[in-house]
């Protein structure tokens, strides 16, 4: 097969609805917004990919309407007439173009392994070095706050055959915050494996104890206690912790910084994200950095649409083993899919997509229902 070109680069905002505000520390939502890029080959063949922030920028600094900017106007221009297989050398370029934008390039790197996997008809898993499995444990998050229709939901959820459940914290009091979480995990009872989330909002201090507590509660981990600058105190608290997890998702994005929670031994798992580690081929490197030091993977979620969605599950479905699950539940809170065919979901766990690339097609009826005009 000659060697494919890329020959154009589409982008489309698209504002989806979702059935209930998600909570996170500092940041609620009604709607999600996506970026969905198209890479187009000379053969005829169309990558997908997409730009995800949950919410916004306040997480990762990513705006989408940003990543749109900065492909439009900068990286889709140099791909054009490059050799789509040629990823190493496409990556050099983008970053000489724009330092950073990890969404946003990792978004095309997607399109662009999609497109592979298309023209060689081959699942874009096997690109990354061959799956595993073929079904994924779930977890499902809890939004922040409140109890009520939480421990509703967490009950449909659990009687759905959820065994993992995630409570988003810090948008309350640390008191008040745990008092919630252990009023709610003496109301779910036994049986489920719970963790807890506060997004890096606690000092070393109140860390201290607070991890102490939901060790007491019984809560398997606790991902990104203190701030993501603060890798000490991350190891500070792992070395105190006996039958809790400490698990670093915002202190750990790109390869380096998963050098840095092995060198200081800092945590025992780490959520890895395409988006944030500026690609798939980064956020498996990360995952090969954490095994040599023992560290679990946990398959990590922005709220990806069914495109992310399907991305992710793709790379996690190559590591040898998941700490925690994964919490590839996007799609499950979307009011509608932007896809032709859903995403296979079935008492607590998500089946890898079939097929080749990625395994999903848009629906361009749904895209331009929901495009921002």
């Amino acid at each position: 097969m000659p060697n494919l070109t890329v020959s154009g680069v589409r982008t489309t905002i698209v504002d989806l609805p979702i059935l209930r505000p998600h909570r996170f520390a500092n940041h609620s939502i009604d709607a999600q917004t996506y970026l969905l890029v198209e890479v187009v080959t000379d053969a005829g063949f169309v990558g997908l990919g997409e730009g995800v922030s949950p919410g916004g920028p306040w997480w990762g600094g990513e705006s989408i309407e940003g990543q749109k900017q900065i492909i439009d106007c900068y990286l889709a221009p140099a791909l054009i007439g490059s050799d789509v297989e040629d990823l190493a050398g496409t990556r050099r370029q983008l970053d000489r173009i724009a330092f950073a934008n990890l969404f946003a390039k990792a978004a095309l790197e997607t399109a662009l392994l999609d497109a592979i996997g298309q023209a060689h008809n081959v699942a874009l898993s096997t690109l990354l070095g061959g799956a595993t499995r073929t079904e994924l444990p779930l977890r499902w998050p809890l939004s922040g706050a409140g109890t009520g229709g939480t421990l509703e939901e967490a009950a449909e959820r659990v009687a759905a055959g959820y065994r993992r459940i995630k409570f988003k914290m810090g948008a309350l009091a640390p008191r008040e915050d745990i008092d919630r979480v252990g009023e709610l995990v003496d109301k779910i009872g036994d049986g489920v494996d719970y963790l807890g989330d506060p997004n890096g909002t606690w000092d070393l201090r109140t860390a201290t104890w607070a991890v102490r507590e939901l060790e007491a509660i019984g809560l398997s981990a606790v991902e990104q206690p203190v701030e993501r600058r603060d890798v000490r105190g991350l190891a500070e608290l792992r070395s105190r912790a006996d039958r809790i997890d400490i698990m670093a998702d915002e202190s750990v994005c790109v390869p380096a910084d998963a050098l840095e929670v092995v060198r200081e031994r800092a945590c025992d798992s780490v959520a890895v994200k395409p988006g944030k580690a500026g690609g798939l081929r980064a956020a498996a490197l990360i995952a090969a950095i954490l095994d040599t030091a023992s560290i679990g993977p946990y398959g990590g979620t922005a709220l990806e649409s069914p495109v992310g969605t399907a991305a992710s599950a793709h790379l996690f479905a190559t590591f040898p083993r998941l700490l925690h699950g994964c919490e590839l539940v996007g799609p499950l809170l979307l009011a509608d899919s932007v896809i032709t065919e859903p995403l296979a979901y079935t008492d607590g766990i998500l089946t890898v997509p079939t097929g080749p690339g990625l395994g999903v097609r848009l629906d361009h009826d749904k895209v331009d229902r929901y495009r921002r005009r």
